[in-house]
């Protein structure tokens, strides 16, 4: 697979003259990587460019007809020896994919393309090709091994005088008969001391039991038996050894002992564990990528994985570290010593903080760094080796992955390198998704508070009101306390806007939205724009004689503020008319009565004189 910065060259079919445009804008818009699109309308053409061997990835533009599609795959798939990766897109919202029959690696409808859809499925075609790829190299290992297996068997009898096959005999109590020489350059150890000593003492204590008591049966069963254990060799190491046993019979019939031919299996094992420990790590890994891509929650997500990997791979310690105007802040931890996991910033740094600092140059360039053997101020002098990994969203420096281990000395595998260099790839990814997702969070209660604030007096709007007072309708209709209501007007407003201008009447109507938020002022009120020149106060748990008093003290205020209204037939000044209802909220009927008494308070206080205020009864219903 390319790397993440490099150009990813894709190529697309598009038989039916699709316009490729839009595919292009969502390419674009994929900020991760870079792309190159080739499009070719001729199947023959894209032919020749698969067959030219410089693609990463090809679309291919499904049409109305299925068999028209099978055709072409079959061609793709033919002329395909590289094994591109093979995306299809339909323009069919409908249309069947298992018709086709033709092994893909991804499938699309175009109504349904974005550029984030569109970025993780190139993600995932172009690891799954790289998958098939790593899965046919360890297959040829494989039949190559059984093949070599299977050779030796074949030659066993006529190559055992010179063979390096470990060739064995016993009788029928289990006494050694027989060694080739192949015994004495694994051993070390001449045939004639073998042959007067029990051969299974080299055997490796965990697995001698096992082999002795196989051994036992075979003997008592008159059978033969095949039995993997390891096996200690002249230089003292452990080799693994298989073993084949095959049970001897006389003419007669008489059981006479067994024969059995050894093959070093060392290299086997090694990748049979890697292959074991490879697919270990790509459980872990899916486990950890689903957790990611399920949670928004980068905290859990980062606590989850030391565990897990702590888990896994069985180390003393597992941190996370971020990194914060050049110093290490300890965000999570797992360690064998029974204790929680920790998010404690004033614990004290137990890091090795000059081993980080000798490397910080090669972990910001995106290189692991490690260390084996060091001192750890919590090993109390005993050896440690340390493996630094670096978490690198937006190709910067965020953190470290940190494992420890100093119970013994350990030194850290191929596997586990990468299994941890995917892990810091996806905490990355996990990084920058939080990050995208608090900004957008932000970018929401930046809107939702726009929404419900008038643009113009900054106070809340006709919505806010509608909102407020339908969820305080329903509270005080449990609570059986009451509502107030007041609904005012300026007085004479269109002709301020004929004398001054539409421009001062809007600084007119800030400077009343502001003096009322001055009387108004309880954390349970709501001041709202109600339209126009019309405003509305929203009184909670408040009777009818707080109602009027309030309403009284701003119609005040607006007298206090002696804004010029030459033209006004009430007075030379800028005034107020208001109207106030009162009730106890009832599922019976709706905030609806309260807006509307209030509303005809209104009408009799400019009915009667403006610049006053009117109560207005709720008439039983």
């Amino acid at each position: 697979m390319k790397a993440i910065n490099s150009t990813i060259d894709i190529l697309l079919i598009d038989n039916n003259q699709v316009d490729s445009r839009e595919l292009e804008y969502f390419l674009k818009n994929i900020k991760s990587k870079s792309f190159k699109l080739t499009r070719v309308k001729d199947l023959n053409a894209s032919l020749e460019f698969i067959k030219q061997d410089h693609h990463d990835l090809i679309f291919y533009i499904v049409t109305q007809h299925e068999y028209s599609n099978l055709s072409i795959l079959l061609k793709l798939r033919e002329t395909n020896s590289r094994e591109i990766p093979l995306i299809l897109i339909s323009t069919i919202n409908e249309f069947d994919i298992n018709l086709l029959n033709v092994a893909i690696d991804d499938y699309l409808i175009w109504s349904d393309i974005s550029a984030t859809l569109l970025e993780k499925t190139i993600y995932l075609a172009l690891k799954k090709a790289n998958n098939r790829k790593e899965s046919t190299l360890i297959a040829h290992e494989n039949i190559e091994l059984d093949s070599q297996l299977l050779t030796t068997k074949k030659l066993f009898q006529t190559i055992i005088d010179n063979t390096s096959t470990l060739i064995w005999m016993c009788d029928e109590l289990g006494n050694s008969t027989f060694f080739n020489q192949a015994w004495n350059r694994l051993l070390g150890q001449n045939i004639e001391t073998r042959l007067n000593s029990k051969w299974m003492l080299n055997i490796h204590p965990q697995d001698f039991a096992k082999c002795d008591r196989q051994f036992n049966q075979a003997l008592s069963e008159t059978e033969g038996f095949r039995i993997s254990y390891r096996l200690k060799c002249a230089d003292n190491q452990y080799r693994w050894i298989s073993n084949y046993a095959v049970p001897q019979f006389s003419v007669s019939g008489k059981f006479e002992g067994l024969v059995g031919y050894c093959f070093d299996i060392t290299s086997h094992k090694t990748i049979e564990q890697k292959l074991i420990q490879r697919a270990a790590s790509d459980r872990l890994l899916a486990h950890i990528t689903q957790k990611i891509h399920a949670s928004l929650d980068l905290d859990q997500i980062l606590q989850t994985t030391v565990a897990e990997l702590h888990q896994f791979l069985q180390a003393d310690k597992i941190q996370i570290n971020r990194l914060q105007e050049g110093k290490l802040t300890l965000l999570f931890e797992s360690k064998f010593n029974n204790q929680p996991l920790s998010c404690d910033i004033d614990h004290p740094q137990r890091f090795p903080i000059l081993l980080f600092q000798n490397n910080l140059a090669q972990l910001a360039a995106g290189e692991i760094a490690t260390q084996e053997e060091v001192d750890s101020p919590m090993s109390k002098g005993d050896l440690c080796s340390i493996l630094m990994i670096p978490i690198l969203p937006e190709d910067k420096l965020w953190g470290i992955l940190c494992i420890e281990q100093c119970s013994i000395s350990r030194e850290w595998n191929t596997e586990e390198i990468k299994l941890l260099e995917r892990v810091a790839l996806e905490l990355s990814v996990a990084i920058k998704q939080a990050k995208l997702y608090q900004q957008l969070e932000e970018a929401n209660q930046e809107l939702e508070a726009l929404s419900v604030v008038d643009g113009l007096t900054k106070i809340a709007n006709r919505r806010k009101f509608d909102n407020y007072i339908a969820a305080e309708w329903t509270r005080l209709a449990r609570e059986q306390n009451p509502l107030s209501l007041i609904l005012c007007d300026i007085d004479y407003f269109k002709l301020y806007n004929d004398t001054y201008g539409h421009q001062a009447g809007d600084r007119c109507l800030q400077e009343v939205a502001q003096a009322i938020s001055k009387v108004i002022k309880r954390p349970a009120d709501l001041v709202a724009r109600y339209g126009g020149e019309e405003f509305v106060f929203v009184l909670p748990n408040t009777p009818m004689a707080g109602a009027k008093y309030l309403a009284q003290q701003v119609r005040l205020q607006i007298e206090t503020l002696r804004l010029p209204h030459i033209n006004s037939p009430v007075d030379l000044y800028v005034t107020l008319s208001l109207g106030v209802s009162c009730c106890i909220p009832s599922a019976n009927f709706s905030f609806h009565t309260l807006v509307t008494a209030a509303d005809k308070g209104l009408y009799q206080a400019k009915a009667t004189g403006r610049n006053r205020v009117v109560e207005y009864e709720i008439e039983p219903e």
